[in-house]
């Protein structure tokens, strides 16, 4: 491997109390260490001000927020053994900061943001959504409050979407075109990063496929958390139809359902699904979740990933209808044909005894998964020697 050149590197990722989030955030933080290009998490904060109101005319971000703030509330008033609970889960994602993230002081406002030109030559934008639409009124993850004598790299950067919104793409455009190198983890943002700007942008694998298994078989432990077999449901989206496949995959099976729950909002009808409900389940405990279930279903990318890297029989559904605007369906689609198991992208009408016998060439996977790490892994270190 090239030496790396000594790149002072702040890294602007999303580390919201969400396992995907946590898990690409720490793997990309710990690739980085790993090969000597030292970095730490810029924190930021936006001061609060009359401009923030703006936020308010993005209905998408306000549906958001609305969500999860509504289920705290809820929970305090009328459920609060659930709002200790996710206390409990928060404390889980709390400790896992603490103990895994180098973070920068924290930035408060624009103008102690752009102290960060003086504190880094070189930014590493990345992973996770930070260019959905959503997050674009910020300009933090498009990498605006950086000089234009900075160093800029994108590390499979996500849109989360197909499309960008046409009241957006002039600014999207103008802000990827200051980015030097550009990648993206998604087909349909390499074809939006093309549309916009004529450049052809690198694939790149999540950064939870660029690590090696070791470091995820090192974070979960040895000891399993459930002793008993199980199917393991990771769903972020409420979806009844989901939660009745996997009622009818139980009868079939005859295995208990595990299951997180009242993730990114509150799901009144999920009180009364699954067998195990555990909340003090942190980034590590749901990586051993998977990794000892029998079968997993899910809606979530990363609950995808980690089932692919576990060797895990699973099933993904379609959190949003494709005709939904904002839907993030793109990301699951794209994973599962470059690893050409389309297949267990399935809808919730699906035969209960064919998904049974749908069977997975994981060595065929893992050979897949193998070279897509090399091919990113390469991407970065050009990236970061300079050599794009």
């Amino acid at each position: 491997m090239e030496t790396i050149k000594k790149h002072k590197i702040g890294l602007i990722s999303v580390h919201n109390p969400n396992y995907g989030s946590m898990l690409q955030t720490y793997a990309l933080h710990s690739y980085l260490n790993e090969i000597g290009a030292e970095n730490e998490i810029i924190l930021y904060t936006k001061k609060k001000d009359w401009r923030q109101l703006r936020r308010l005319l993005n209905i998408q971000l306000v549906l958001m927020k609305g969500k999860v703030v509504y289920r705290d509330i809820y929970c305090k008033l009328f459920h609060p053994d659930i709002a200790q609970l996710l206390a409990l889960r928060m404390e889980k994602f709390n400790e896992f900061k603490k103990n895994h993230f180098k973070f920068s002081r924290n930035h408060i406002g624009w103008k102690d943001l752009l102290t960060t030109n003086r504190d880094y030559n070189t930014f590493i934008i990345g992973s996770d959504q930070v260019w959905n639409p959503i997050n674009i009124g910020t300009n933090f993850f498009n990498l605006l409050f950086t000089e234009d004598n900075k160093y800029r790299i994108s590390y499979a950067s996500s849109f989360g979407v197909s499309n960008i919104p046409i009241s957006q793409i002039k600014k999207t455009k103008y802000y990827l075109e200051r980015i030097q190198c550009l990648s993206t983890r998604e087909k349909a943002g390499v074809e939006i990063i093309k549309k916009l700007t004529g450049r052809k942008a690198e694939l790149v694998c999540d950064p939870t496929l660029l690590v090696n298994k070791d470091l995820w078989d090192k974070l979960k432990g040895k000891k399993r958390i459930i002793d008993e077999k199980y199917i393991f449901c990771y769903f972020l989206g409420n979806n009844p139809q989901h939660r009745d496949f996997a009622n009818k995959f139980k009868a079939q099976t005859q295995y208990k359902i595990v299951a997180l729950q009242h993730l990114d909002e509150l799901i009144l009808s999920d009180i009364n699904f699954a067998d195990i409900k555990p909340f003090n389940i942190g980034p590590a405990e749901f990586v051993n979740l998977i990794s000892n279930a029998e079968y997993v279903l899910t809606d979530s990318f990363h609950g995808t990933i980690f089932s692919l890297l576990y060797h895990k029989r699973f099933f993904t559904f379609s959190r949003f209808e494709s005709t939904t605007k904002g839907s993030t369906n793109s990301r699951i689609i794209s994973l599962l044909e470059l690893m050409g198991i389309k297949g267990h992208h399935i809808k919730a009408t699906q035969n209960i005894e064919d998904c049974l016998h749908n069977d997975i060439d994981f060595d065929s996977v893992d050979k897949k998964i193998e070279s897509f790490r090399e091919k990113s892994r390469e991407y970065l270190q050009k990236a970061l020697t300079n050599r794009i």
